[in-house]
């Protein structure tokens, strides 16, 4: 007996999906403040402020207290952007997720993976916006404690298995640079990369900040699994 049950969502499981989608997002900060201190323009404005307070104070004491500060803000910052990202995902198609999902004869739907009476990982389809034609597999959630036990993998499964059914040819699904475990996922469940290119926002061109978008043909099998 399986240790989750994935069902479709319910009107009920509405905050709980938000949170475990709020809490999975922050989980990424830390990864991208540090991939923004290893940029050479990073390291070269820090080095450059150090040498600042130096010729200004003449104390080292001074010059690593100021660096630190402004690692600090830059952390916050760091924060307050993904904060930005975390509410607008809340703002779009988990506003209201039965409009956005659950709508009765389409070919687009939710589920969640429960687990006495808990929301531990959440999957999504529906039509893609940026590809006509395709549809993305989206918000792929498990909570911490219950990853790498092949629940993302089995929710993965079950909406490849629902859009097979509705004669959906092409899948799509975009992941960034810093989810790597989520790669190895996609991978093994045949979903091929096709496109990487620069998230189109500022702070993501200052670091560098990938995004992979992978593709699943109808052709290579989605009931295979």
């Amino acid at each position: 007996m399986l240790w989750y049950q994935i069902r479709e969502y319910r009107d009920a499981d509405y905050s709980a999906v938000r949170t475990l989608y709020s809490t999975g997002f922050r989980e990424h900060a830390e990864t991208v403040y540090l991939l923004a201190l290893k940029q050479p323009w990073t390291q070269a404005v820090l080095c450059g402020i150090f040498l600042l307070i130096y010729v200004l104070s003449g104390s080292f004491l001074t010059c690593i207290i100021g660096v630190g500060g402004v690692m600090l803000a830059g952390r916050v910052a760091v924060q307050y952007i993904f904060e930005q990202g975390i509410q607008l995902g809340l703002s779009e198609d988990l506003l209201d997720i039965r409009t956005s999902y659950m709508q009765t004869g389409s070919r687009s739907c939710f589920w969640v993976a429960e687990l006495k009476g808990s929301i531990v990982g959440t999957v999504g389809i529906l039509p893609c916006v940026e590809e006509p034609g395709a549809w993305e597999l989206k918000r792929i959630s498990v909570k911490r404690e219950f990853r790498g036990r092949g629940l993302a993998k089995a929710l993965c499964k079950t909406a490849l298995e629902f859009v097979a059914r509705h004669d959906v040819k092409r899948v799509v699904l975009f992941t960034s640079m810093v989810q790597t475990d989520a790669h190895k996922l996609y991978d093994s469940i045949g979903f091929k990369k096709e496109k990487e290119f620069v998230w189109p926002s500022l702070p993501a061109r200052l670091i560098n900040f990938m995004v992979f978008k992978y593709a699943h043909s109808r052709t290579g099998g989605f009931m295979s699994c």
